[in-house]
């Protein structure tokens, strides 16, 4: 008994159809990561910026919170949650 041809055809494109949307899915969530990586890392930069400008009038406590989120940034970016 031989496999029906046609359905073997079917079967083939299906699964073709599959792995191509899942490589499609992949690909924009990678590129979704890269594009929340680099905002969060130009949001991280200003901050960072405002910190250190000599205009700033921050506190202790503001500064500290400041520093604290950039690294938490930097420890969620890699990972280190």
């Amino acid at each position: 008994m031989s496999a029906d041809p046609i359905d073997a055809a079917f079967k083939a494109l299906h699964n073709h159809n599959l792995a191509a949307a899942a490589e499609a899915r992949a690909e924009n969530q990678a590129k979704t990561i890269s594009e929340m990586r680099y905002a969060g890392n130009e949001l991280a930069r200003v901050l960072d910026d405002i910190m250190q400008s000599e205009l700033c009038q921050f506190d202790a406590i503001s500064k500290a919170c400041c520093i604290a989120t950039i690294a938490k940034w930097n420890r969620a970016k890699t990972g280190q949650l």
